[in-house]
């Protein structure tokens, strides 16, 4: 399994103590080799740091980095968490991982986050997209899983946080902390390249082919911003108003939150 594992994470300036962070307990808590795809839209350089964290002081020379942008010269424009995501997935695709983390820069993740997430995989071979719970630093259930509803050309989501010792189906779940396998893998689904919103359209898009079912892992947990950390300028007026068009133009809705 883990030979064939991908996480793919996308930061921006001002957070890249966090990221620091995530990746450091990436390096502690997940077990095997993994290829770490990161895309660096606009924050500081990450190059020297993140090869010194991995390498030298968590001696994790079986993980894989692969650091985009990290000069700004690939994208001199910021292009969100959405487009960058989009930059990552056809990356990875590339090197044919079976199992594919998408998680933002400030989502870690728990002791045995993969290895419960693949058992679930097991157990429900037929499916191609999975979550765990995802709490805040206080112990409060932030997701578990999305519950998402189109009325009257309208998409509504809210946040499941029932949370059982067996297995649950949503819609979908946080996309900073996914994990993708089987045929949301297949060489004709790409993210689309929105600057943020990437969440819903790629829902919509894999729902569009039947993929419309997310496991929510009940034992598989994460910490949604474990360290302090301000927000990010992805809510951007200009370019919220181009997906507003976009959403109505490429599904024919709106989204309603």
């Amino acid at each position: 399994m883990n030979k064939s594992l991908a996480v793919v994470i996308t930061t921006t300036k001002g957070r890249e103590n966090v990221l620091h962070w995530v990746v450091k307990h990436l390096c502690k808590d997940v077990k095997g080799k993994f290829h770490l795809y990161i895309y660096n839209d606009h924050a500081l350089p990450l190059q020297q740091s993140l090869t010194k964290l991995i390498y030298k002081q968590q001696k994790r020379s079986d993980i894989k980095l692969f650091l985009y942008n990290d000069t700004g010269k690939l994208n001199r424009t910021k292009i969100g968490c959405g487009g960058a995501r989009h930059f990552l997935f056809e990356q990875a695709k590339k090197n044919n991982h079976n199992i594919l983390v998408s998680l933002d820069d400030d989502m870690q993740l728990m002791p045995n986050w993969i290895e419960n997430i693949v058992h679930a995989m097991k157990v429900y071979p037929n499916h191609s997209v999975f979550t765990g719970v995802v709490r805040g630093k206080g112990g409060d259930v932030q997701h578990a899983g999305s519950n998402m509803q189109i009325i009257n050309n309208t998409l509504y989501r809210s946040e499941n946080k029932r949370i059982t010792s067996n297995f649950l189906k949503t819609e979908w779940g946080p996309m900073g902390c996914l994990a993708f396998c089987r045929s949301a893998l297949s060489k004709d689904i790409v993210v689309p390249s929105l600057y943020i919103r990437d969440d819903a359209a790629f829902y919509l898009l894999l729902k569009k082919i039947g993929i419309n079912e997310t496991i929510v892992v009940p034992n598989a947990h994460a910490i949604h911003k474990p360290i302090p950390v301000p927000n990010s300028n992805l809510r951007i007026p200009e370019e919220m108003a181009k997906e507003v068009i976009w959403f109505r133009d490429t599904h024919g809705i709106e989204l309603g939150y």
